[in-house]
């Protein structure tokens, strides 16, 4: 008998240790077919292992009321910040994650169109699904009946998406509709830190000319730089991969640096690319000249002249840049030290021979290219692209 009751006890603590399980899927496509099918819209949690409010949320849905509801609900994923592989998801839908933990929304054509950031407990998680079950910020920009948590979910999810005209939209129609007395307040300053990602909207127009409120508003400990630096490099980064982009852009980059304090040189190496772009894509080779001396001048180094030439192979199609080439190859190849980099410099140079008509030149380059690492199949390859 005395066995009989130890053998139920244990039993009894091995059933409480048995964990909530969710369904989680681990392929989009097919959680999209079933999402089709069973009418479960396809939900992804997104968390980073190291954040303690993600490993508190994972805790929450191991219970049986949160999983259970997940479940009859949802077509569940999971998603881990630190796998690469996991995250070419969200690349390929052009979603860009600022907060986590958080939850993703996707309708069954797998569009995203919603997100949820958790609240604490399973059953606030729970009611929070069920307020805004249904919910969609698509177009939400377009709302002329917002509240203000609407206007910030709404301008949350065009940065996630990384819709440029949309989130400017909304972010300037935000900050214009708030009362004068509250944009000094740390409620705004708040939002702005959450939510703006470029530097063409009222929002950030008005902090980076009041820098001493947003200071203050950060305790003076210097984080409101970070901001602004930060939304700088995304609004750089977004006119590279825009590719064309009119020059009132890269001037007004440089205005806002200048307000921060930078100088000619500091306003140089964060616009320098930019620049050059806008310079071969207009067809001014005179101006790219300039601004490639300049650069030279300031980081007279190996890898400027790479960078530098990487950009002009990139943007032009003739041989308007070779007496560039000419002007910088020997102080280039003299400073290399690494094969790698022997290989990017004869790589350019046949660029450079081919654009300019130099056949032999061109082949000569490849040839030396191919004894610091470059293959066979690449060489014949580039021997057709540039040397033809």
């Amino acid at each position: 008998m005395k066995k009989a009751v130890i053998l139920f006890f244990t039993l009894l603590l091995g059933f409480a240790k048995v964990k909530a399980q969710i369904n989680w899927k681990t392929d989009f496509e097919a959680a999209r077919k079933i999402a089709f099918k069973t009418g479960k819209k396809v939900l992804i949690e997104c968390f980073h292992p190291e954040c303690t409010h993600c490993i508190e949320l994972n805790k929450n849905l191991e219970t049986p009321e949160l999983s259970a509801y997940l479940n009859n609900n949802y077509t569940n994923m999971k998603l881990n910040l630190t796998d690469l592989e996991q995250v070419k998801l969200l690349e390929g839908k052009n979603i860009r994650l600022t907060n986590y933990p958080i939850f993703l929304f996707f309708d069954n054509d797998g569009n995203f169109q919603y997100f949820i950031e958790p609240r604490e407990t399973p059953q606030d998680i729970i009611r929070q699904f069920e307020e805004e079950r249904g919910n969609s910020c698509i177009d939400c920009e377009k709302s002329l009946e917002l509240n203000t948590i609407e206007k910030v979910r709404c301008a949350t999810f065009q940065r996630l998406t990384k819709s440029y005209n949309k989130s400017n939209t909304i972010c300037t129609k935000f900050f214009n509709e708030l009362p004068e007395e509250e944009k000094t307040k740390i409620g705004p300053w708040n939002v702005f830190k959450k939510v703006v990602y470029s530097t063409n909207n009222d929002f950030f127009k008005y902090y980076i000319n009041h820098q001493a409120l947003a200071a203050s508003l950060e305790q003076n400990s210097g984080r409101e730089k970070d901001v602004f630096i930060t939304i700088i490099q995304q609004q750089i980064k977004y006119l590279e991969n825009k590719g064309e982009y009119p020059s009132w852009e890269i001037d007004s980059i440089k205005t806002y640096l200048q307000k921060m304090g930078a100088n000619e040189k500091q306003k140089l190496v964060w616009t320098w690319s930019l620049e050059l772009s806008n310079s071969l894509t207009k067809k001014d080779f005179a101006a790219a000249k300039a601004l490639c001396k300049k650069m030279s001048e300031y980081y007279p180094d190996v890898t400027t002249f790479g960078f530098l030439s990487e950009k002009i192979n990139e943007k032009s199609s003739g041989s308007e840049m070779f007496d560039y080439f000419t002007e910088i190859k020997d102080k280039w190849l003299s400073g290399l030290k690494e094969p790698k980099q022997k290989l990017q410099f004869y790589t350019q140079s046949a660029w450079y021979y081919g654009r300019n008509k130099q056949k032999s030149q061109c082949a000569n380059a490849l040839d030396s290219a191919s004894q610091f690492g470059m293959s066979l199949t690449e060489k014949n390859s580039l021997l057709v692209k540039y040397c033809q």
